[in-house]
């Protein structure tokens, strides 16, 4: 008799496990936009009928007749339509012919600061998610469950979820700020025959502006996403700049808040142009005359231009994503004029671009795939340069991408970090000088910390990027903080190449040590020119002597 129960709960066992007939809770939002969180929602997905299953909140109880598969119940149809542009499966309330309503018992609804949902299957429970005990409230705030986690990521609605993908790319073009990165963007922009796509924090320069309107006017489409609130407000610069570009043909749109609705992200921090839809420069500079200097004179940052279709086509569905969203606005002319055009301050150019063949190329998209930079620092084995515009803790912990270097220290790997030396990353009581200075304590011979002050032709070190064990480069916007690998969108590149290592190691090392400025042509050629020049003397030497021995 015991073997034939333990038989039969095992069967019952397998009965509510089995995958052709197992359900799971994948995505919830409790706290939605709507008035009176109308567009709250969960959904449920599986295989097989939803009869013998219902969710309960604890004190109402849904089920759901003949239900299958994957499953939308929301509270309001009509107000979950306003926010997601999409028609629920079920609704709790009768707000809608076009949606069945839900079969429920007594009242549910979840609450914003604690609640929980369970599934369940015959009335046992199988699934059972808490708030703030499992996953964290908050406005806006959507839930996931993937691979048996909740929130991988930090996910709000109406925000992206794309994936890693990693492509073989032919050809990249590597460039820095301020020394080249003018050339190899005007050079895209001219050479492009029918479309430019442009996702942009910030853009000031004109040049660059009317490289765009001469590419409109030869029949290129333009199409420009901007941040609609950058800090300080959109200037009058660049107000200037976005009237002339969109008299001259361009679409020119802004992502921001308004009304009820918040930004799917905090900032569009994105610095990314796409051409023809075949060449992608995805840079760590804003379309600005810091940024990107037509004198010489700018900020340091990385740029890379890749000719590829499939990373242009990863890049231009981002790109579309965005531009779908409901926080999208069109820009609208004013009467700011163009600014006018300085001379500048010319620099000397130490570094030239290089092109390359043969790498592989991994687009990291924050939030969505953020985490792929701490998953690179986390493999690091011997070495790891890492150069920053500036480095913050977490609002209740270390900086987990900080913390990861330190470690790769600790098991032995050379690391060196740089950081920005301007006054705004250095007055206050928690940035750059005391991050380096806590760096520089540790005590460690193989970590080590600086500030770029004094360089020729830097005006800031604006860079977000690393080189790890001589191999692996990220290109990219993402700050060292809370809110750019979590809440804002932003864009960069992982470039797994050996010349690539070496075409921004030596970048780095002069920004470090300074070792190439009394040289500039060595700096172009990838080693010191004066040891060829000394070689060629010596030798000239021994062939004078040899000679006359012989004579």
């Amino acid at each position: 008799m015991k073997f034939c129960r333990t038989v039969l709960l095992l069967f019952l066992l397998c009965l509510v496990s089995s995958p052709a007939a197992a359900y799971t809770i994948t995505e919830f939002c409790a706290d939605g936009y709507a008035e009176g969180d109308g567009d709250e929602y969960f959904i449920l997905e599986g295989e097989g009928s939803l009869a013998a299953w219902t969710v309960t909140d604890g004190e109402g109880t849904i089920s759901f007749g003949t239900e299958s598969g994957h499953v939308v119940v929301a509270r309001n149809a009509e107000l979950y339509y306003e926010i997601h542009n999409a028609y629920p499966d079920l609704e709790i309330v009768d707000s809608t012919p076009n949606v069945p309503n839900a079969e429920v018992s007594k009242k549910f609804q979840m609450a914003n600061t604690g609640d929980s949902l369970t599934l369940k299957k015959n009335g046992i429970p199988v699934q059972t998610v808490s708030w703030p005990e499992d996953v964290a409230n908050g406005n806006g705030r959507v839930h996931r469950f993937e691979n048996g986690v909740w929130d991988k990521r930090v996910y709000k609605i109406g925000q992206s979820d794309f994936k890693p993908e990693t492509f073989p790319a032919e050809k990249v073009t590597l460039f820095v700020s301020p020394d080249c990165s003018h050339e190899v963007v005007t050079g895209v922009i001219d050479n492009a025959d029918e479309s430019i796509l442009i996702s942009m924090y910030e853009f000031t320069s004109v040049s660059l502006a009317e490289s765009l309107a001469d590419a409109e006017r030869r029949g290129v489409e333009v199409i420009l996403i901007m941040e609609g609130g950058p800090v300080g407000g959109i200037s009058e610069e660049e107000k200037g700049v976005l009237n002339y570009l969109s008299r001259a043909g361009a679409d020119v749109y802004t992502i921001e808040s308004e009304g009820k609705l918040p930004a799917r992200y905090r900032y569009l921090h994105t610095k990314y142009l796409i051409a023809d839809e075949t060449v992608t420069i995805v840079l760590s500079e804003n379309f600005k005359d810091s940024g990107i200097p037509e004198s010489g004179l700018g900020n340091r940052g990385w740029g890379a231009a890749v000719e590829d279709r499939e990373v242009a086509r990863y890049f231009t569905k981002v790109f579309e994503a965005d531009l779908a969203g409901y926080d999208i606005y069109p820009w609208m002319p004013g009467t700011e004029p163009l600014p006018e055009v300085s001379a500048g301050e010319g620099a000397t150019v130490i570094f030239k671009p290089k092109t390359i063949a043969n790498c592989k190329i991994t687009p990291v998209i924050s939030p969505d795939t953020s985490h792929l930079v701490g998953d690179a620092l986390k493999k690091t084995k011997y070495s790891l340069d890492i150069q920053q515009a500036y480095i913050s803790h977490y609002p209740d912990s270390r900086n987990p991408w900080l913390s990861a270097a330190v470690r790769a220290a600790e098991a032995g790997a050379d690391v060196r970090i740089q950081l920005d030396g301007m006054y705004y990353n250095t007055d206050s009581e928690a940035d750059n000088d005391e991050i380096a200075a806590e760096i520089n304590q540790m005590g460690r011979e193989n970590l080590h910390a600086k500030i770029l002050t004094d360089r020729d032709g830097i005006l800031k070190l604006h860079n977000k990027g690393f080189i790890i064990d001589d191999e692996l480069v990220l290109i990219s916007s993402i700050n060292w903080n809370y809110n750019s690998p979590t809440n804002n969108r932003e864009a960069g590149l992982l470039i797994e190449s050996e010349d690539a290592a070496e075409y921004y190691t030596r970048v780095f090392t002069y920004d470090w040590e300074g070792v190439v400025l009394d040289n500039p042509a060595s700096a172009a050629v990838g080693f010191d020119i004066r040891f060829l020049l000394a070689g060629v003397i010596i030798a000239g030497f021994v062939v004078l002597y040899v000679w006359r021995r012989r004579r």
